[in-house]
Protein backbone atom coordinates (compact mmCIF):
# COMPACT_ATOMS: atom_id res chain seq x y z
CA UNK A 1 0.00 0.00 0.00
CA UNK A 2 2.60 2.38 0.98
CA UNK A 3 4.41 2.10 -2.44
CA UNK A 4 0.94 2.66 -4.23
CA UNK A 5 0.33 5.70 -2.14
CA UNK A 6 4.12 6.88 -2.78
CA UNK A 7 3.96 6.49 -6.51
CA UNK A 8 0.65 8.44 -6.70
CA UNK A 9 1.96 11.13 -4.82
CA UNK A 10 5.24 11.71 -6.76
CA UNK A 11 3.24 11.40 -9.97
CA UNK A 12 0.83 14.15 -9.14
CA UNK A 13 3.86 16.00 -8.00
CA UNK A 14 5.06 15.73 -11.40
CA UNK A 15 2.40 17.40 -12.89
CA UNK A 16 1.69 20.32 -10.30
CA UNK A 17 4.89 21.13 -10.77
CA UNK A 18 5.04 21.45 -14.94
CA UNK A 19 1.92 23.24 -14.73
CA UNK A 20 2.36 25.44 -12.14
CA UNK A 21 5.91 26.19 -13.36
CA UNK A 22 5.01 26.84 -16.58
CA UNK A 23 2.28 28.99 -16.01
CA UNK A 24 4.20 30.84 -13.51
CA UNK A 25 7.12 31.78 -15.61
CA UNK A 26 4.40 32.87 -18.23
CA UNK A 27 2.92 35.64 -15.47
CA UNK A 28 5.82 36.18 -13.90
CA UNK A 29 4.37 35.01 -10.37
CA UNK A 30 6.88 34.84 -7.28
CA UNK A 31 4.14 32.99 -5.61
CA UNK A 32 3.05 30.67 -8.18
CA UNK A 33 6.89 29.77 -8.92
CA UNK A 34 7.35 28.94 -5.49
CA UNK A 35 4.60 26.59 -5.05
CA UNK A 36 5.92 25.04 -8.27
CA UNK A 37 9.41 24.30 -6.58
CA UNK A 38 7.46 22.89 -3.40
CA UNK A 39 5.71 20.44 -5.21
CA UNK A 40 9.20 19.45 -6.60
CA UNK A 41 10.69 19.11 -3.57
CA UNK A 42 7.46 16.76 -2.45
CA UNK A 43 8.72 14.51 -4.93
CA UNK A 44 11.71 14.15 -3.55
CA UNK A 45 10.77 13.90 -0.15
CA UNK A 46 8.37 11.01 -0.97
CA UNK A 47 11.03 9.06 -2.29
CA UNK A 48 13.36 9.47 1.03
CA UNK A 49 9.95 8.66 3.03
CA UNK A 50 9.70 5.15 0.94
CA UNK A 51 13.29 4.19 1.73
CA UNK A 52 13.08 4.67 5.26
CA UNK A 53 9.69 3.12 5.80
CA UNK A 54 11.68 0.10 3.91
CA UNK A 55 14.81 0.11 6.41
CA UNK A 56 12.68 1.04 9.76
CA UNK A 57 10.60 -2.48 8.63
CA UNK A 58 13.57 -4.44 8.30
CA UNK A 59 13.95 -6.73 11.36
CA UNK A 60 16.45 -6.86 14.13
CA UNK A 61 19.80 -7.88 13.73
CA UNK A 62 23.21 -8.23 15.40
CA UNK A 63 24.22 -4.57 15.14
CA UNK A 64 20.51 -3.01 15.73
CA UNK A 65 19.31 -5.65 18.44
CA UNK A 66 16.27 -2.98 19.18
CA UNK A 67 15.18 -2.94 15.42
CA UNK A 68 15.40 -0.10 13.04
CA UNK A 69 12.57 2.05 13.68
CA UNK A 70 14.03 5.16 14.96
CA UNK A 71 15.26 5.76 11.13
CA UNK A 72 11.63 6.82 10.45
CA UNK A 73 12.05 9.54 12.86
CA UNK A 74 15.60 10.89 11.30
CA UNK A 75 13.73 10.90 7.90
CA UNK A 76 11.14 13.10 9.53
CA UNK A 77 13.52 15.66 11.42
CA UNK A 78 15.34 15.48 7.53
CA UNK A 79 11.66 16.13 6.12
CA UNK A 80 11.42 19.29 8.83
CA UNK A 81 14.80 20.70 8.34
CA UNK A 82 14.07 20.80 4.52
CA UNK A 83 10.89 22.42 4.86
CA UNK A 84 12.36 25.14 7.11
CA UNK A 85 14.52 25.66 4.23
CA UNK A 86 11.72 25.91 2.04
CA UNK A 87 9.98 28.39 3.60
CA UNK A 88 12.94 30.51 4.27
CA UNK A 89 13.79 30.87 0.57
CA UNK A 90 9.83 31.54 -0.61
CA UNK A 91 9.86 33.99 2.58
CA UNK A 92 12.90 35.42 0.79
CA UNK A 93 11.99 35.71 -2.23
CA UNK A 94 8.32 37.64 -1.29
CA UNK A 95 10.79 39.96 0.62
CA UNK A 96 12.67 40.36 -2.65
CA UNK A 97 9.07 40.74 -4.49
CA UNK A 98 7.89 43.19 -1.73
CA UNK A 99 10.59 45.97 -2.70
CA UNK A 100 10.62 44.88 -6.26
CA UNK A 101 7.76 44.06 -7.13
CA UNK A 102 6.83 42.69 -10.91
CA UNK A 103 4.93 44.44 -13.90
CA UNK A 104 1.30 44.28 -12.67
CA UNK A 105 -0.29 41.27 -15.58
CA UNK A 106 -3.13 42.54 -17.85
CA UNK A 107 -6.77 42.27 -16.36
CA UNK A 108 -8.33 39.73 -18.72
CA UNK A 109 -5.03 38.03 -19.54
CA UNK A 110 -5.81 34.39 -20.39
CA UNK A 111 -2.62 33.10 -18.68
CA UNK A 112 -3.54 34.62 -15.73
CA UNK A 113 -6.77 33.53 -15.51
CA UNK A 114 -5.20 29.66 -16.07
CA UNK A 115 -2.69 30.33 -13.34
CA UNK A 116 -5.48 31.01 -10.69
CA UNK A 117 -7.09 27.65 -12.15
CA UNK A 118 -4.38 25.81 -11.68
CA UNK A 119 -3.54 26.86 -8.30
CA UNK A 120 -7.19 25.63 -7.53
CA UNK A 121 -6.49 22.28 -9.30
CA UNK A 122 -3.23 22.59 -6.56
CA UNK A 123 -5.60 23.23 -3.39
CA UNK A 124 -7.94 20.29 -4.29
CA UNK A 125 -4.86 17.63 -5.30
CA UNK A 126 -3.08 18.10 -2.32
CA UNK A 127 -5.94 18.44 0.23
CA UNK A 128 -6.67 15.19 -1.23
CA UNK A 129 -3.12 13.51 -1.00
CA UNK A 130 -3.13 14.90 2.71
CA UNK A 131 -6.07 13.21 4.10
CA UNK A 132 -5.25 10.13 1.77
CA UNK A 133 -1.04 9.96 3.23
CA UNK A 134 -2.35 10.70 6.78
CA UNK A 135 -4.65 7.90 6.94
CA UNK A 136 -2.31 5.47 5.83
CA UNK A 137 0.21 7.35 8.09
CA UNK A 138 -2.34 6.23 11.00
CA UNK A 139 -2.67 2.94 10.01
CA UNK A 140 1.06 2.01 9.75
CA UNK A 141 2.21 4.31 12.87
CA UNK A 142 4.63 5.99 10.72
CA UNK A 143 5.59 9.17 11.61
CA UNK A 144 7.60 9.85 8.42
CA UNK A 145 4.68 9.06 5.96
CA UNK A 146 2.99 11.94 8.72
CA UNK A 147 5.99 14.48 7.81
CA UNK A 148 4.90 13.39 4.12
CA UNK A 149 1.70 13.96 4.72
CA UNK A 150 2.04 17.46 6.07
CA UNK A 151 4.35 18.33 3.09
CA UNK A 152 1.20 17.53 0.61
CA UNK A 153 -1.12 20.12 3.48
CA UNK A 154 1.97 22.82 3.44
CA UNK A 155 1.62 22.64 -0.05
CA UNK A 156 -2.04 23.04 -0.42
CA UNK A 157 -1.90 26.28 1.89
CA UNK A 158 1.00 27.37 -0.17
CA UNK A 159 -1.36 27.42 -3.16
CA UNK A 160 -4.27 28.81 -1.09
CA UNK A 161 -1.17 32.17 -1.14
CA UNK A 162 -0.79 31.73 -4.72
CA UNK A 163 -4.40 31.75 -5.55
CA UNK A 164 -4.18 34.97 -3.92
CA UNK A 165 -1.44 35.99 -5.35
CA UNK A 166 -2.48 35.85 -9.06
CA UNK A 167 -5.32 37.43 -8.11
CA UNK A 168 -3.95 40.68 -6.73
CA UNK A 169 -1.70 40.72 -9.92
CA UNK A 170 -4.84 40.33 -11.92
CA UNK A 171 -6.32 43.22 -10.14
CA UNK A 172 -3.44 45.48 -11.09
CA UNK A 173 -1.93 45.09 -6.98
CA UNK A 174 1.17 43.31 -7.77
CA UNK A 175 2.30 43.67 -4.29
CA UNK A 176 -0.13 41.31 -3.08
CA UNK A 177 1.75 38.49 -4.74
CA UNK A 178 4.84 39.34 -2.31
CA UNK A 179 2.34 39.17 0.63
CA UNK A 180 0.91 35.74 -0.55
CA UNK A 181 5.30 33.98 -0.03
CA UNK A 182 5.44 35.57 3.14
CA UNK A 183 1.91 33.73 4.21
CA UNK A 184 2.97 31.09 2.77
CA UNK A 185 6.48 30.98 4.29
CA UNK A 186 4.41 31.10 7.75
CA UNK A 187 2.49 28.04 7.32
CA UNK A 188 5.54 26.10 5.79
CA UNK A 189 7.20 27.19 9.14
CA UNK A 190 4.53 26.27 11.37
CA UNK A 191 4.60 22.78 9.95
CA UNK A 192 7.93 22.43 10.08
CA UNK A 193 7.90 23.03 13.91
CA UNK A 194 5.51 20.15 14.12
CA UNK A 195 7.03 17.92 12.43
CA UNK A 196 10.48 18.68 14.01
CA UNK A 197 9.37 18.52 17.17
CA UNK A 198 7.92 15.28 16.92
CA UNK A 199 10.70 13.70 15.45
CA UNK A 200 12.90 15.03 18.37
CA UNK A 201 10.27 13.82 20.65
CA UNK A 202 10.82 10.25 19.29
CA UNK A 203 14.18 10.12 19.02
CA UNK A 204 15.38 11.22 22.84
CA UNK A 205 12.19 8.57 24.19
CA UNK A 206 9.89 11.06 24.95
CA UNK A 207 7.33 9.19 27.66
CA UNK A 208 3.72 7.85 26.08
CA UNK A 209 0.82 10.72 26.76
CA UNK A 210 -1.00 10.37 30.08
CA UNK A 211 -3.67 8.78 28.41
CA UNK A 212 -1.92 5.67 27.17
CA UNK A 213 -0.34 5.22 29.91
CA UNK A 214 -3.19 5.13 32.35
CA UNK A 215 -4.42 2.68 30.44
CA UNK A 216 -1.19 0.27 30.69
CA UNK A 217 -1.33 1.42 34.56
CA UNK A 218 -5.43 0.09 34.65
CA UNK A 219 -4.95 -3.05 33.17
CA UNK A 220 -1.95 -3.66 35.69
CA UNK A 221 -4.06 -3.00 38.52
CA UNK A 222 -6.95 -4.90 37.29
CA UNK A 223 -5.59 -8.01 38.10
CA UNK A 224 -6.18 -9.71 40.94
CA UNK A 225 -3.21 -10.91 42.01
CA UNK A 226 -1.30 -7.03 41.79
CA UNK A 227 -1.32 -5.14 45.07
CA UNK A 228 0.07 -1.98 43.77
CA UNK A 229 1.67 -0.85 40.68
CA UNK A 230 4.78 0.68 42.13
CA UNK A 231 6.54 2.24 38.59
CA UNK A 232 5.49 2.72 35.08
CA UNK A 233 7.77 4.09 32.23
CA UNK A 234 7.30 4.35 28.37
CA UNK A 235 9.50 5.57 26.15
CA UNK A 236 8.75 6.15 22.21
CA UNK A 237 10.93 4.19 19.84
CA UNK A 238 9.88 5.58 15.99
CA UNK A 239 6.76 4.08 15.91
CA UNK A 240 6.95 1.53 18.59
CA UNK A 241 6.75 1.62 21.74
CA UNK A 242 8.60 0.68 25.20
CA UNK A 243 7.07 -0.29 28.43
CA UNK A 244 8.81 -0.76 31.73
CA UNK A 245 6.54 -1.68 34.60
CA UNK A 246 7.28 -2.52 38.22
CA UNK A 247 4.42 -4.59 40.05
CA UNK A 248 3.88 -5.66 43.62
CA UNK A 249 2.61 -9.07 44.09
CA UNK A 250 1.93 -11.72 47.21
CA UNK A 251 5.41 -12.35 48.99
CA UNK A 252 4.65 -16.00 49.32
CA UNK A 253 3.86 -16.35 45.68
CA UNK A 254 5.78 -19.20 44.40
CA UNK A 255 8.39 -18.06 41.71
CA UNK A 256 6.17 -19.78 38.93
CA UNK A 257 3.19 -18.13 40.10
CA UNK A 258 5.30 -14.63 40.13
CA UNK A 259 6.23 -15.51 36.77
CA UNK A 260 2.52 -16.30 35.75
CA UNK A 261 1.15 -13.20 36.57
CA UNK A 262 4.05 -11.01 35.16
CA UNK A 263 3.59 -13.14 31.87
CA UNK A 264 -0.06 -12.60 32.14
CA UNK A 265 -0.32 -8.90 32.39
CA UNK A 266 3.03 -8.72 29.78
CA UNK A 267 0.55 -10.68 27.21
CA UNK A 268 -2.39 -8.64 27.91
CA UNK A 269 -0.81 -5.19 27.04
CA UNK A 270 1.22 -6.15 23.79
CA UNK A 271 -2.07 -7.78 22.59
CA UNK A 272 -3.90 -4.54 23.44
CA UNK A 273 -1.46 -2.06 22.11
CA UNK A 274 0.13 -2.73 18.70
CA UNK A 275 2.80 -0.50 19.12
CA UNK A 276 3.73 -1.68 22.16
CA UNK A 277 6.85 -3.31 20.75
CA UNK A 278 8.46 -4.88 24.32
CA UNK A 279 7.28 -4.97 27.65
CA UNK A 280 9.56 -5.71 30.91
CA UNK A 281 7.62 -6.61 33.92
CA UNK A 282 9.79 -6.42 37.23
CA UNK A 283 7.79 -8.42 40.43
CA UNK A 284 8.29 -6.95 44.09
CA UNK A 285 7.20 -8.88 46.71
CA UNK A 286 5.09 -7.16 49.30
CA UNK A 287 6.18 -5.62 52.67
CA UNK A 288 10.16 -5.12 51.02
CA UNK A 289 11.15 -1.91 52.52
CA UNK A 290 13.32 -0.97 49.12
CA UNK A 291 12.26 -1.97 45.73
CA UNK A 292 14.37 -2.13 42.93
CA UNK A 293 13.20 0.31 40.28
CA UNK A 294 14.32 -0.59 36.84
Amino acid sequence: MTTRISFQSMMVNLFLFALKGLLGMQIASASLLSDAVHSLTDIFSTLIVLIGIRVSSKPSDAGHPYGHEKIECVIALLLGVMLFGIGGGIGWDGVKKLFHPAAAVPQYSVMNGLAMGAAVVSIGAKEWMYRFTMKCAKRIRSSSMAADAWHHRSDALSSVGSLAGVFGMRLGYPVIDAAACLVISVFIFKAAYGICADACAKLVDAACSPELTGRIKKIAKSNREVLAVDALKTRQYGSKIYVDLEITLDRNASLAHSHDVAEEIHNEIEGDFSQVKHCMIHVNPSMLVNHHHI
